[in-house]
C-alpha cells in the first residue's frame, strides 16, 4: 500500500473544503450580528467572537469589514430573490412591478442592516471600494445586485414593448427605483423627517410606515409614463 504525500488531490480538496467552511462560518456570524445590532455596531472583533475564531483568521480570509459587508449583501439578496420567486406571474407589467417594489420595501423594512450595508456600499466610489474590497468580492456583490435588478428591468422592458407604458431606459429606471426604495426604507427606519417652521427653525415630524409604502406605489407610477 502506497503512502499519500501531503500534496495529493485529496489533501488539497480537504484543505479547500475547510477554508470554504470557515469563510461560510465567518459570513454567517457577520449576518447574525448585523441583524441583531446593525451595521454601525459590528466590528471585526465582534465577528471573530461570534464565529469562535481568532481575529487574525478573519483577515486571512477577508480584507476587512467592508469586504465582509459586501459579501453579506449577497446573502441578503439571495433571501430576497426567494421572495421574488414567490410573486404571482399574472397581471399587467405595472401591477407586477408594483408588487416587486412593495416586496423589496418589505424586505428592507424586515432587514434594516441590509439597507445600512447596501447604502454604505453606494456611498463609496468604486475606486475607493476596490482599495478595501477584493475584485472577487466586488464581482460577487455586483452579480447579486444585478440579479435583484433583473426582474424589474424585465418588467419595464415588457411593459414598454407591449405599449402598456413608456420607459426610455429600463436599466436606469430600475437602478433609480432600487436606490429610492433603499432611501425610503431608511426614512421609515429613522421614523421622522424634518420641515422648516415659519421662523426658519427646523422641526421634526413622525413618518409612518404606511406613508412610505404609499410612496413606493407613487414612485412606480411616476416612473411609468403613459404610452404615446
Amino acid at each position: 500500500m502506497s503512502l499519500r504525500s501531503p500534496s495529493t488531490p485529496d489533501r488539497r480538496a480537504g484543505t479547500a473544503a475547510r477554508r470554504r467552511d470557515r469563510e461560510r462560518a465567518i459570513l454567517e456570524a457577520t449576518r447574525t450580528l448585523l441583524d441583531e445590532r446593525g451595521a454601525q455596531d459590528v466590528q471585526i472583533d465582534d465577528v471573530a467572537r461570534e464565529a469562535g475564531l481568532n481575529k487574525a483568521l478573519i483577515y486571512r480570509h477577508f480584507s476587512g469589514k467592508d469586504e465582509l459587508f459586501a459579501l453579506v449583501i449577497v446573502s441578503y439578496v439571495d433571501d430576497f430573490l426567494g421572495q421574488v420567486d414567490a410573486l404571482p406571474e399574472d397581471g399587467t407589467a405595472a401591477e407586477r412591478l408594483t408588487a416587486f417594489a412593495e416586496t423589496f420595501l418589505g424586505f428592507c423594512l424586515e432587514y434594516p442592516a441590509f439597507v445600512e450595508s447596501a447604502m454604505g456600499m453606494l456611498r463609496q466610489p468604486g475606486t475607493e471600494l476596490l482599495e478595501r474590497v477584493s475584485e472577487g468580492a466586488m464581482l460577487q456583490m455586483g452579480r447579486a445586485v444585478a440579479s435583484a435588478l433583473h426582474r424589474p428591468i424585465e418588467l419595464l422592458d415588457e411593459g414598454d414593448s407591449s405599449g402598456e407604458f413608456s420607459v426610455a431606459d429600463p436599466d436606469y429606471t430600475a437602478n433609480a427605483m432600487y436606490v429610492q426604495i433603499l432611501g425610503l426604507a431608511h426614512l421609515a427606519r429613522v421614523g421622522n423627517a424634518v420641515r422648516e417652521l415659519p421662523d426658519g427653525m427646523p422641526w421634526f415630524f413622525p413618518v409612518r410606515t404606511d406613508q412610505v409604502r404609499a410612496s413606493v406605489r407613487s414612485l412606480v407610477r411616476a416612473a411609468l409614463a403613459p404610452a404615446a
